[in-house]
């Protein structure tokens, strides 16, 4: 899979849970927080990325999420890994 199409799902999700519009940029660099996305809808996002992508990222894997870029960054790591 590659990064990009990573990065498109990741976003998908994001703004589908975050309940943004279509048109709304998500880049790396933001909070998660920015975008109303707590502790409890990370979980949520966590479950529809592992769904989207047909991957695991494991119970501990959102304990390290701040930025989007850290999400981005670690699922392409268990795409990868």
């Amino acid at each position: 899979m590659s990064d990009t199409f990573i990065d498109d799902r990741i976003s998908e999700v994001l703004k589908r849970i975050a309940e943004l519009p279509e048109a709304f940029e998500i880049t790396a660099d933001q909070d998660l927080k920015t975008l109303n996305i707590d502790s409890l809808k990370l979980i949520d996002v966590v479950v529809q990325v592992e769904a989207a992508l047909d991957i695991e990222l494991g119970d501990e894997f959102s304990r390290d999420i701040v930025t989007v870029g850290d999400l981005q960054r670690h699922v392409s790591e268990r795409v990868g890994g």
